[in-house]
């Protein structure tokens, strides 16, 4: 049973992360959301208030619009941990993984190596999630692209 002084740490960080948010600093924004997903973990677990601000952070993370392999990568993680645990609204975990999908295009123009090393874990996600036409289309951009090594 989470405490009092929890859930009063729990608003004031979460009130920190939308202050930063709110200035238009996401780095720290994203920092900040990264602890209070930590403190909620182990606080509650995976729970929802855990995942709400686990989807905040790859939120804010996608709008740095900086990293398309680490966000392809956490876009991917947060998709399956919200799968996994059944959060709702469910839109928000498919959302999720056609956010995956596009940052994986972007990061496909930038850096095709690694893309093709993110592909098979994207691959797998979408399958997951009933995404079969997004998962054609990395399975058949994989197989055109040649073996690296």
């Amino acid at each position: 049973m989470p405490s009092l002084l929890n859930i009063k740490e729990y608003r004031g960080m979460w009130a920190a992360v939308r202050a930063v948010h709110a200035e238009g600093d996401l780095p720290t924004a994203v920092a900040l959301a990264c602890k209070l997903e930590t403190c909620l973990a182990g606080w509650f677990g995976e729970d929802a208030a855990t995942l709400t601000v686990l989807t905040a952070r790859t939120w804010l993370t996608l709008c740095q619009r900086t990293d398309w392999h680490g966000t392809t990568e956490l876009l991917i993680t947060t998709a399956l941990r919200c799968q996994a645990a059944r959060y709702r609204p469910e839109a928000d975990t498919i959302r999720m993984a056609r956010n995956a999908h596009a940052c994986w295009h972007l990061l496909r123009r930038e850096d095709p190596q690694a893309a093709a090393d993110l592909a098979g874990r994207l691959a797998d996600m979408l399958a997951t999630l009933g995404e079969d036409y997004r998962r054609c289309d990395v399975l058949a951009w994989t197989a055109a692209v040649p073996a690296s090594g």
